[in-house]
C-alpha cells in the first residue's frame, strides 16, 4: 500500500501545482500580449489627441473644427471651457504644464488636453480596450483546458491500478471456483504489490491446507483402519478365549495397538497446531552457528559421529528460535535415523542468503520420492518402513521453511553417498 499512498499523492501534487503552474504561465503569456496591444493602442490614441490639441491651438475657430469631426466615428472630440471641468489643483498643474489627463468608465477611455489659447480642454474620447466581454471566454478555454489535463493525469494514473484491481477479481473469482493454482503474477510497478503477495501467500496456505486435509484423510482412514481392525479381531478372540496365558497376550496386543492409534492421533493433531502456531511466530535475530552446535549436543550418541563446518563469524538469520531448532532437530534425527553413524552438518553464507547442508551416509532416498517425501504421511521406499514413525518430520521442516520463506532441496550426497539435505534461508525473513 506503500506505493498506492505515494503515488497518488505524487498525482495529487503534479496535478494541482504543475498543472496549475503551466496554465498559469500561459495565461500571464496570453494576457501580457493583449495587455502590451492594449497599451499600445492607447500611446497611438495619445499622441492622436496631442496633435490634434497642437493643431487647435493655431485655429481661430476651434469649434467649427470639432463641429466637422464625424459623429459616428470610433473617436470622439469635445471641447468645454476649463472652468466647466474642476480639478484639484495638482491634476490642473499637470494639465497646464502639456502632460494630458487620462480617465477611463466601464465603457470609454478619455484624454484630456489643456488649451492655453483659449482656456479649454479638448477631449479625445474612445472606446475602452480589451473588454470584459472579449477576455472572459478565454478564460473559460484555459479552465476547461486545466480541468481535461487533470482528468487526462487522473486517468493514466488510474489505469494501471484498475487493470490491477481486475486481475485480483479475475484471479481470486477463479480460485474461489476451484483452480486453487491461481496466482497473481507480481509486477515491480504495481501500485497493490503488498495486496498481491499477500493474496499469494493466502493461495499458497489455502492451497497447502486442502491438500494437508487430502492427506490427513488418507492417512486416517489407512492408519487407523489396520489398528482399529486389530482391536476388533482382538477383543472377538478375547471373548472367547479362556487360557489366561492367551488372554495375556491378546490384551498386550490390544493395548500396543491403542497406543498406536493414540500416537497416530497425537501426530495429526500436533501437524494440525503448525498452522495455528503461525499466527504465535516471534521473529527474532537468530545466531545459526550456536543454535546448529546445541542442537548437535542434545543429538549427541556413541554410535553417531558428527562433523559440524561453520564459518568463523557469527552468521545471524530472522525467525523464531523454537521453530528454527525443531526444524534442525528434525534433519539431524532423520539423518541419524536412517544414517549409518556419520552426519555431516556445513554452514555457508552466500550474499544474502544462509545454505545449512545436513548429509548421511545412509542407502539414501530415490530421485521418484524426493518431491512426495515433504508432504505428511510420506514415508520413504520399502526398506525405511521398517523403522518407526508416520512421516512428518519433514513436513514439518518444509512448513517451517515455508513460515520464513525458505527453501529445501533433496539430493545425494557427494561425501557420505547417503541423502543430503540443503536448506536455504533468506538473512532477513
Amino acid at each position: 500500500m506503500r506505493t498506492l499512498t505515494v503515488s497518488l499523492l505524487f498525482v495529487i501534487l503534479t496535478a494541482t501545482m504543475g498543472l496549475g503552474w503551466l496554465f498559469d504561465r500561459v495565461y500571464e503569456q496570453y494576457s501580457a500580449t493583449e495587455q502590451k496591444q492594449g497599451i499600445q493602442t492607447v500611446d497611438v490614441l495619445k499622441n492622436l489627441g496631442m496633435d490634434l490639441a497642437i493643431t487647435l491651438e493655431q485655429l481661430p475657430n476651434k469649434q467649427e473644427f470639432i463641429a466637422l469631426w464625424p459623429t459616428e466615428g470610433q473617436y470622439k472630440l469635445m471641447l468645454i471651457p476649463l472652468a466647466n471641468f474642476p480639478l484639484p489643483q495638482q491634476l490642473l498643474t499637470q494639465l497646464k504644464l502639456g502632460e494630458p489627463l487620462l480617465l477611463t468608465t466601464d465603457n470609454h477611455v478619455a484624454f484630456h488636453y489643456y488649451l492655453a489659447s483659449s482656456e479649454e480642454l479638448l477631449i479625445v474620447k474612445s472606446p475602452l480596450f480589451n473588454a470584459a466581454d472579449e477576455v472572459q471566454p478565454q478564460n473559460y478555454i484555459f479552465t476547461a483546458l486545466f480541468y481535461l489535463a487533470l482528468l487526462l493525469l487522473l486517468l493514466l494514473w488510474l489505469a494501471p491500478l484498475v487493470n490491477r484491481l481486475i486481475k485480483l477479481r479475475n484471479t481470486a473469482k477463479s480460485f474461489g471456483e476451484g483452480n486453487f493454482s491461481q496466482r497473481l503474477k507480481i509486477t515491480s510497478v504495481s501500485y497493490i504489490r503488498d495486496i498481491e503477495i499477500e493474496f499469494n501467500q493466502m493461495a499458497q496456505q489455502i492451497e497447502n491446507l486442502i491438500a494437508d486435509v487430502k492427506l490427513l484423510s488418507s492417512a486416517v482412514s489407512h492408519d487407523l483402519r489396520t489398528p482399529l481392525a486389530r482391536i476388533r479381531f482382538g477383543i472377538d478372540t478375547l471373548q472367547e478365549e479362556d487360557d489366561p496365558v492367551l488372554r495375556r497376550r491378546f490384551e498386550q496386543k490390544i493395548s500396543n495397538n491403542v497406543d498406536e492409534m493414540t500416537s497416530l492421533v497425537e501426530t495429526l493433531l500436533s501437524y494440525a497446531r503448525l498452522d495455528q502456531a503461525r499466527l504465535e511466530l516471534k521473529k527474532d535475530r537468530v545466531e545459526l552457528s550456536q543454535l546448529i552446535a546445541n542442537c548437535l549436543q542434545n543429538k549427541n550418541a556413541d554410535d553417531v559421529t558428527f562433523n559440524f563446518v561453520n564459518p568463523s563469524e557469527g552468521v545471524f538469520v530472522t525467525g523464531d528460535q523454537s521453530y528454527l531448532s525443531m526444524l534442525i532437530n528434525n534433519l539431524l534425527q532423520n539423518a541419524i535415523v536412517y544414517g549409518q553413524g556419520q552426519v555431516n552438518v556445513s554452514l555457508l553464507v552466500i550474499k544474502n542468503k544462509v545454505t545449512i547442508t545436513i548429509e548421511d551416509n545412509g542407502s539414501g532416498i530415490e530421485a521418484a520420492q524426493r518431491a512426495d517425501i515433504l508432504k505428511p504421511f510420506v514415508r520413504g521406499s520399502a526398506q525405511h518402513k521398517t523403522i518407526k514413525g508416520h512421516g512428518i518430520g519433514l513436513a514439518i521442516v518444509k512448513r517451517i521453511l515455508d513460515w520464513h520463506q525458505g527453501s529445501i532441496d533433496i539430493s545425494d550426497s557427494s561425501q557420505l553417498s547417503g541423502a543430503q539435505f540443503t536448506i536455504t534461508l533468506p538473512t532477513r525473513s
